[in-house]
């Protein structure tokens, strides 16, 4: 039975959004606007859909993508050449390729004056119980800069952006492919998606900017975009007899993936790029690129040489593929990682100890690899070899974070700490495991030390059938070093007190041995009809 609870969280830890660009000979405009679209794409949970209407710029676009590998990039290809065309069968290419829960559409040649993704998206939060599209809108300018304050000089209209749930362009069959000439189409499935009860939302701080070379596209919007067109044109545009268009095979036009996130064919040369201007030492598996990770292991080290040795045999056995980060290890660690899982092994300079930026270094190095769910693991950290089926949760598509069972072991292997805090008699729930939904960052409201270990964790699943063992606090020495780190260390007060595993504590201890999976499963459970308290 599959455990699952609600979580309520941010938005934007993961947007879950596709956006899709038709793209028809617009490379120098793409160019142009990109740099400053880029850190509204570069964010947990967006791809950005291609869709290459034209075979003339695959290669320059392909050079030019491959430099932003944390941008979740899908590149569609239309290969037979031809003339301008109405983008319909372009942008329903794209939304058969895309994988997220919304969509929006965006032009190449936009620049975003405002964050219209999050404005749009933010839409769907405030208005869940109102099924319906968001717009933003647009104005045409060439050269000039445009800002905050002089965007309403310009003629704007509520075009350039539409934002909605990918199920009901689905369920409307997208774009109409019998439009063929300029215009119309956003006009359209506007109209049929009002006729299956999905209403329009205006956002007028979704603010766009046309940047199209030499601005015909622009010039025919600030005139009377639709002064020749004839009335039974103009009555399909807007009044359309039905609200599902096309046949069944719609958006099947051309299907040729040449870049895609989920099977990157570029990552080992993007890899070595991003590692030679970060790293101290690297080690890369050859070929690694070839393979899938079902399960991948990311674990950060420092000064470990004690447990490093250990960690890697028992780990292993569990696991697909593993990345380690060294972070600076002066006692040899680095050279002692040595398993045959291990895909990237790299180390970096230290300035302090920074647990965030360890892991999100680790995520970035994840970018580059081909997996299906991975879990954060600390050298002083064992599976349970009783509970260790990682492979279990792979295809469990509708969860995208793991809390995991885990126990800190207390005075020797055999029995852990039954009164740790924020606990269900010693055994605690912490996020440790996540789905691969494209290269993600996380966030921290509460400093650098402690903090949840997912990206997001909205939709959340209970890991019973794994068990982490913790030895970090295993000796009276173990704990006394570790008091005395992060009484040092946690300058930014991220947690309140850490007498719980001071010197003058002795809490009732019980046997590992004692735990079940049914005990696990019993105490999972539980957890959900509460709130989860201990997750903090």
């Amino acid at each position: 039975m599959e455990l699952r609870l609600n979580v309520k969280e941010e938005f934007w830890k993961n947007f879950n959004l596709s956006v899709i660009i038709p793209f028809y000979k617009k490379m120098e405009e793409f160019r142009r606007v990109f740099p400053i679209n880029r850190k509204y794409f570069e964010r947990n949970g967006i791809e950005v859909v291609i869709v290459l209407d034209t075979p003339d710029e695959r290669e320059e676009l392909l050079s030019y993508i491959m430099q932003f590998p944390f941008i979740n990039w899908r590149v569609i290809m239309n290969d037979k050449p031809h003339d301008w065309r109405n983008p319909a069968k372009p942008l329903n290419v794209g939304i058969r390729h895309a994988t997220k829960k919304y969509i929006m559409i965006c032009s190449p040649e936009s620049e975003m004056l405002t964050d219209v993704i999050y404005i749009l998206r933010k839409s769907f939060e405030d208005y869940s119980n109102y099924p319906h599209y968001a717009i933003g809108r647009v104005c045409f300018a060439d050269e000039e800069q445009v800002t905050y304050k002089t965007y309403d000089f310009y003629r704007s209209i509520p075009f350039g952006s539409i934002m909605l749930e990918r199920k009901h362009a689905e369920q409307i069959h997208g774009y109409d492919e019998m439009l063929f000439k300029w215009g119309g189409d956003d006009n359209n499935i506007r109209s049929r998606l009002d006729m299956i009860g999905v209403k329009e939302l205006y956002l007028s701080e979704a603010m766009m900017i046309h940047r199209d070379f030499n601005n015909q596209e622009g010039k025919i919007r600030r005139g009377s975009p639709f002064s020749d067109t004839p009335n039974h044109v103009l009555r399909h545009f807007f009044f359309p007899g039905k609200a599902v268009a096309n046949d069944e095979n719609w958006g099947e036009d051309f299907d040729m993936v040449i870049y895609d996130w989920q099977d990157n064919k570029f990552a080992e040369k993007q890899l070595y790029d991003y590692i030679g201007e970060n790293f101290i030492k690297c080690a890369i598996k050859e070929n690694y690129s070839q393979a899938v990770y079902p399960v991948l292991l990311l674990v950060q080290s420092y000064n470990e040489s004690k447990r490093i040795t250990r960690f890697m045999e028992e780990v292993s056995a569990k696991i697909d593929g593993i990345i380690l980060l060294d972070d600076a290890s002066t006692d040899g660690t680095y050279d002692l990682a040595e398993n045959n899982k291990i895909i990237i092994k790299v180390q970096k300079r230290r300035t302090q100890f920074n647990d965030l930026e360890n892991r999100n270094v680790l995520l970035d190095l994840a970018a580059f690899v081909k997996y299906k769910i991975a879990i954060f693991l600390d050298v002083d950290e064992l599976i349970d070899e009783r509970f260790c089926d990682f492979h279990t949760y792979i295809y469990e598509d509708e969860i995208d974070a793991y809390l995991i069972p885990f126990i800190h072991l207390w005075d020797n292997e055999d029995t852990y700490n039954a009164q740790y805090p924020n606990s269900i008699n010693g055994l605690c729930y912490r996020y440790k495991m996540f789905r691969n939904i494209g290269h993600t960052q996380i966030s921290s409201k509460t400093g650098r030390l402690h903090f949840h270990q997912v990206p997001t964790f909205a939709k959340t699943g209970i890991a019973d059938k794994l068990l982490v063992k913790h030895l970090g606090v295993l000796t009276r020495n173990d704990r006394k070093r570790k008091y005395e780190f992060y009484k040092k260390e946690d300058v930014e007060g991220c947690q309140t007190s850490y007498e719980h595993f001071g010197e003058s504590v002795t809490p009732v201890l019980l046997e590992v041995n004692k735990i079940s999976a049914s005990k696990l499963y019993e105490l999972s459970n539980h957890l959900i009809p509460h709130k989860p308290w201990m997750l903090v």
